[in-house]
C-alpha cells in the first residue's frame, strides 16, 4: 500500500531505490531484519560470542590507554567491562530478540538506546555521566556482531536508500557512501553533519521524519524527494514515471551548468574571485578537480580518524595527505587539524562526560591537552609541506593564546624534524577558524597572530543564536540569515581587511547560491564550498554586480529577522538584474 511520509528536504535531488534500514548504535550502523523462531538460539550464541570479543578488545584498549594516557583515563574502560558483564542487560536484549523476532543487532541497538535515554534523564549526576559509557559499550557489541574486525561497515547494496533514526558523522564515515542512493532519517535538520555530508556528496536526503523506522522496512521500494521533503513508500507506477521525468529534468539542469567548469568565477563588473573546495578525504580531490576548483580551502581530516580503531600513525596520515596534495599541485591546500569534541568523538579517545558537549573541550583546546596527538598530525602536515603549497588551519579558536600555544608546539615539531633530517616548509602558513563569537569579536587582534583566516559559519550560527544545530528542538532558531549573524560576519570581514589578512568562508552559507550576492556584498572575496555546489555558486558569482551586492547587504543589515532577509534575497534573485543562479526544476506537489 502506498504511503506518503513528510519531512524536511536537506539535500536537493530525487532518487528511487530499495530501502536499507539501519539500526544505528553509537558510531556504528547495522542492518535490521526479521527472524524466525528457529533462529533465536543462534542469535543468543552470536550475542555471547560478541560480548566475549568486546570484553577482550576492551581489556587490550584499557592496557593501551593506561600506557599512553594514564591510569585515570584507562579506568573508563574498566567501567565499560562491568557494563558488558551485566546479566540484566544481556537478558533484556535476548528477550527483545525472542518477543519481537528481530536480529540481535537491532535488539542491542534498541535496548541500549532505551537504557541510555533513561540514564540521561536521571536526576543523579553520576548516573547521567554513565550514559556515554553505555553508548560506547553498545557500539562495541554492535561492531563485534555486525562489522567484524577490519571491515569498514555494513555492506550496502548499490543504489540502496539508507533509512535510519540518525546518522552521526562517525557512522556515515564507515558506510559505503558510493553505494547510497539517498538518505532518510528520523532525526536531524538542514545543518546537522549528516545533512552537510549528503549535500557534499550530491546525494538526495530527507530528515525530520519521526515515523520513518516504523513505516519503512528493508526491501520496500522508495522514492525520495529531497526538494519537497517527502518519501513515497511502495509507490504506484504512475508516480515512479513522474519522478523519472523530474530526475531527468534535474540532470538536465546540472548539465546546463557544465559549461562553467572551464570559465572563471568572475562578477559582472570584472572581479575574479577564488572558488575553492571543501573535502574530507583523498578521493574527494577528484570531484574538486572535475569542477576545476582553484584549490582546497578546507580539508577536514576527521575521516582518517573515524574509520580506524586506533589513532592513525604519522605515516598513515602523511600517505593520504601527500597523495591529495600531489593531486592538487600546484593549487593551494588547507589542512585543518582534527576537530574532535562535540558530536565528533572517537571510541579510542575517551572524553569526560558533559551535559553540553558543544560547550565542552573541543578543537584546538582539546588537542593542546593531548600534545602527542597534535604533534603526530603536525609532523605529517609539515612533511607534506616540503613539496606542496599547504597550510595549517586551527579549529574552534577562542583567542590568541590558542594560536601562541600551537606555534610553540609547532616549533618543537620543526626542531625534531630538522634533527631527523626531514624536509619541511619552515614558513608554512598558519590560519585560524573564526567560528565562535569570541574569535569573531577579536578578529583584528587575532589576525595579527596568524597568516590567514577562515570563517566557519556552521558553528558560528549556533553559538551566536544559542541553537544547537544537531538538536531538532532548536532547529527553528538556527538561522544563518539572522541579522545578528550577518552583522558579525561584516565585522569579521572588516577586521581581516584592516589587518591585511586573507579571509575565506568555508561554512555551509557559502554553498547556497541564494546567499552568494549577500556574502559578496558583506565583503567576502574567497569562497570554499563542497565540490557538488561549485557550479551553482560560480553561476551566482557570474550573475552578480558588486555594487548591487553591497546595496543588498546594506539593506539586509537593516532588517529585523532572518525571514525578512530571506525574502529580500529571493526578491533579489527574481529580479532580472540580480538573478543569482539558475532556477531548479519545479517542485512536485504530492
Amino acid at each position: 500500500m502506498l504511503k506518503l511520509l513528510k519531512g524536511t528536504g536537506v539535500s536537493a535531488g530525487v532518487a528511487q531505490g530499495t530501502a536499507y534500514v539501519l539500526s544505528c548504535g553509537f558510531r556504528c550502523a547495522v542492518p535490521q531484519r526479521s527472524i524466525r523462531a528457529s533462529e533465536v538460539d543462534g542469535e543468543r550464541r552470536r550475542l555471547d560470542s560478541a560480548i566475549a570479543r568486546a570484553e577482550a578488545d576492551l581489556l587490550l584498549l584499557q592496557e593501551d590507554v593506561r600506557d599512553n594516557l594514564g591510569a585515570t583515563q584507562s579506568d573508563i574502560f574498566g567501567a565499560q567491562r562491568l557494563i558488558l558483564a551485566d546479566a540484566s542487560l544481556r537478558d533484556r536484549v535476548l528477550r527483545a530478540v525472542e518477543e519481537q523476532r528481530i536480529n540481535v543487532e537491532a535488539s542491542v541497538s534498541e535496548v541500549f538506546e532505551d537504557y541510555t535515554r533513561n540514564l540521561e534523564s536521571a536526576p543523579d549526576r553520576y548516573l547521567r555521566a554513565r550514559a556515554a559509557d553505555i553508548q560506547d559499550v553498545r557500539r562495541r557489541v554492535l561492531s563485534a556482531l555486525a562489522i567484524g574486525a577490519g571491515s569498514a561497515g555494513p555492506e550496502i547494496p548499490g543504489g540502496a536508500i539508507v533509512v535510519a533514526d540518525e546518522l552521526l558523522p562517525s557512522v556515515t564515515a564507515r558506510l559505503q557512501l558510493e553505494h547510497v542512493g539517498a538518505f532518510v532519517t528520523a532525526r536531524g535538520n538542514k545543518f546537522s553533519h549528516s545533512s552537510i555530508l549528503a549535500r557534499a556528496l550530491g546525494t538526495p536526503a530527507v530528515t525530520g521524519m519521526p515515523s520513518a523506522l516504523a513505516q519503512i522496512k528493508t526491501g520496500d521500494r522508495l522514492i525520495v524527494d529531497g526538494v519537497a521533503g517527502v518519501v513515497f513508500v511502495n509507490p504506484e507506477s504512475s508516480i515512479e514515471r513522474e519522478y523519472d521525468r523530474l530526475a531527468a529534468d534535474l540532470e538536465s539542469s546540472k548539465r546546463a551548468l557544465r559549461h562553467l567548469v572551464d570559465v572563471s568565477s568572475v562578477t559582472l563588473d570584472g572581479t575574479t574571485l577564488p572558488l575553492l573546495a571543501n573535502i574530507s578525504k583523498f578521493s574527494d580531490t577528484e570531484a574538486a578537480l572535475l569542477n576545476n576548483a582553484d584549490g582546497i580551502g578546507l580539508y577536514r581530516t576527521e575521516f582518517t580518524f573515524s574509520i580506524r580503531s586506533a589513532f592513525p600513525s604519522e605515516d598513515d596520515q602523511f600517505e593520504f595527505l601527500e597523495r591529495a596534495a600531489e593531486r592538487m599541485h600546484p593549487r593551494k591546500l588547507v589542512f585543518r587539524l582534527v576537530d574532535l569534541g562535540g558530536d565528533k568523538v572517537l571510541p579510542y579517545f575517551p572524553l569526560p562526560p558533559s551535559r553540553n558537549p558543544s560547550l565542552a573541550e573541543r578543537g584546538i583546546r582539546l588537542l593542546l591537552r593531548h600534545v602527542d596527538v597534535l604533534k603526530t598530525q603536525l609532523r605529517a602536515f609539515l612533511r607534506v609541506s616540503a613539496r606542496h603549497p599547504v597550510s595549517i588551519l586551527l579549529p574552534v579558536v577562542i583567542g590568541i593564546e590558542d594560536v601562541r600555544q600551537l606555534r610553540e608546539v609547532l616549533r618543537q615539531v620543526q626542531y625534531e624534524l630538522s634533527a631527523e633530517g626531514k624536509s619541511f616548509n619552515p614558513a608554512i602558513p598558519i590560519g585560524a577558524m573564526i567560528e565562535v563569537p569570541s574569535a569573531a569579536l577579536m578578529t583584528r587582534t587575532l589576525a595579527k597572530e596568524v597568516d590567514f583566516l577562515s570563517l566557519g559559519t556552521n558553528d558560528l550560527v549556533q553559538y551566536v543564536l544559542a541553537a544547537d544545530r544537531e538538536d531538532e528542538g532548536t532547529a527553528p532558531y538556527y538561522q544563518p540569515l539572522h541579522p545578528a549573524v550577518l552583522g558579525l560576519i561584516e565585522s569579521v570581514v572588516e577586521g581581516a581587511r584592516s589587518a591585511g589578512r586573507e579571509l575565506a568562508i568555508c561554512g555551509e552559507m557559502a554553498g547556497d547560491p541564494l546567499h552568494t550576492a549577500l556574502l559578496l556584498g558583506l565583503g567576502l572575496r574567497e569562497l570554499s564550498v563542497a565540490p557538488g555546489q561549485m557550479l551553482e555558486v560560480k553561476d551566482a558569482i557570474r550573475r552578480t554586480r558588486l555594487d548591487q551586492a553591497r546595496q543588498l547587504a546594506s539593506n539586509a543589515l537593516e532588517l529585523g529577522s532572518a525571514a525578512e532577509v530571506e525574502a529580500l534575497l529571493n526578491e533579489h534573485r527574481r529580479a532580472p538584474s540580480g538573478r543569482a543562479a539558475t532556477e531548479g526544476p519545479p517542485e512536485i506537489q504530492p
